[in-house]
């Protein structure tokens, strides 16, 4: 089908001198579907960490973003709702999307030239390609996995599907050949990167990481009989909370579970803990603003991060909960899974556990119990490595290196680096 073209437009700035601009560009078309989870967790954290470093950024979305994402950026830009024609289907909004974005885009790349573009990879988006080429700048995509894939497997496919896997397979090979740097992750999903042609010396890992300013620093455990286990994720796909459900049954009565979040498969966790008689040692919250998950969840005897993974190849992802988890100084039992048991240490800062099995999380629970700190060294390890190690401001820095203007750039900027 050959390479998409690069589009042109008349008035246009022109390729920007990395010393005088201190701007960054960007781009999240589904913002307003993120209100909470890792997707704005991960977004608000690098777009802050830019900012800790001394740069402006300015954010163009499709919708309303959380107040989260709000409070990471200098300038927010949101574009018009589409005409009803171009939202017969999601994906004939996704597609029509880019050109309401890019309008947008450059307006904004007029009045504030940035020095480069930052943009989440989405199914069929193209924005943040097309701006790069046509602004002359470095573009950076974000990479949490191929969106092709994760469209092909995790959603559900309607009788035009066939159609917009094919126009996204190109996009998203156009984006990540087009990309200066792709900021991968995992190993896995860099793989996947390269895979869909990006130039394996444009792939980097960078990891989640943690706003570590607002984490609350870990308040006493209240003196009680019982021990409370706490989880925060989605009720679908390898979060493994039906794991954590599962556990109780091998846990002493007076062992509860907090469960912060919503999801797809709420209603049979719900039906399972019913069924094991287990429900009622369960706290069901449901999705709660950021502030307010970590303030609870940091008045847990024990986190837990009970992945697993039952897809075809390795695990792609970087769990945001995982370094949430580590900043807040409890206690961890988490999978032995790809990253995670790479940035977690057994026995140090956390108990491993083997992923999908529910006896041998209960085991590392008991372990953690039967310490004699009830396991609070651990987390003081965890919280230690989390401040020192993965911040967004790390990340940050860690992106920047890895763009060409960045030596430039930082030459006059006064700001002090790690």
């Amino acid at each position: 089908m050959g390479e998409l073209a690069r589009g042109t437009s008349p008035g246009l700035p022109g390729p920007v001198s990395p010393s005088t601009s201190r701007w960054i560009l960007a781009l999240w078309r589904d913002a307003a579907e993120s209100s909470v989870g890792g997707a704005v967790n991960h977004v608000s954290g690098i777009l802050a960490g830019f900012r800790r470093l001394g740069w402006q950024v300015a954010l163009v979305t499709n919708g309303e973003p959380p107040q989260q994402l709000r409070s990471a950026v200098d300038v927010l830009e949101v574009t018009a709702p589409l005409p009803r024609g171009a939202r017969f289907t999601k994906e004939t909004a996704w597609v029509a999307s880019n050109n309401a974005m890019h309008e947008v885009a450059l307006s904004l790349a007029r009045r504030m030239p940035p020095a480069f573009v930052y943009q989440r990879n989405a199914f069929l988006c193209r924005v943040g390609a097309d701006l790069s080429r046509q602004l002359a700048v470095p573009m950076v995509l974000e990479w949490n996995n191929s969106v092709v894939w994760a469209n092909r497997n995790w959603y559900q496919q309607g009788p035009q599907s066939r159609l917009f896997q094919m126009i996204g397979n190109r996009i998203e090979r156009y984006s990540a050949r087009s990309a200066t740097l792709v900021a991968a992750v995992s190993r896995k999903a860099a793989e996947m990167a390269t895979e869909q042609g990006a130039d394996p010396a444009a792939v980097a890992v960078v990891t989640n990481a943690v706003d570590a300013e607002s984490v609350p620093a870990p308040p006493p455990i209240p003196a009680r009989q019982k021990a409370l286990l706490g989880w925060v994720g989605g009720f679908g796909r390898y979060h493994g909370v039906e794991v954590a459900i599962e556990s109780l049954r091998d846990l002493p009565d007076d062992v509860e579970l907090l469960l912060i979040g919503d999801g797809p498969e709420r209603g049979a966790c719900e039906k399972l803990a019913r069924r094991l008689s287990v429900h009622d040692r369960i706290t069901w919250t449901g999705a709660l603003p950021r502030s307010e998950a970590l303030r609870m969840l940091s008045c847990c005897d024990i986190l837990v991060s009970p992945h697993c993974w039952t897809a075809k190849g390795s695990f792609f992802g970087s769990p945001v909960k995982l370094f949430e988890y580590m900043a807040l100084g409890r206690p961890i039992v988490a999978s032995r899974l790809e990253q995670i048991s790479e940035i977690l240490q057994d026995g140090v800062t956390a108990v491993l556990t083997e992923p999908g099995d529910p006896a041998d999380l209960a085991r590392g629970v008991t372990r953690v119990l039967a310490r004699s700190d009830r396991g609070m060294a651990l987390g003081a390890n965890a919280r230690q490595e989390a401040l020192e190690l993965h911040t967004w401001e790390r990340r940050a820095e860690q992106i920047l290196a890895r763009l060409p203007m960045q030596a430039a750039h930082l030459a006059g900027s006064g700001t002090d680096h790690v």
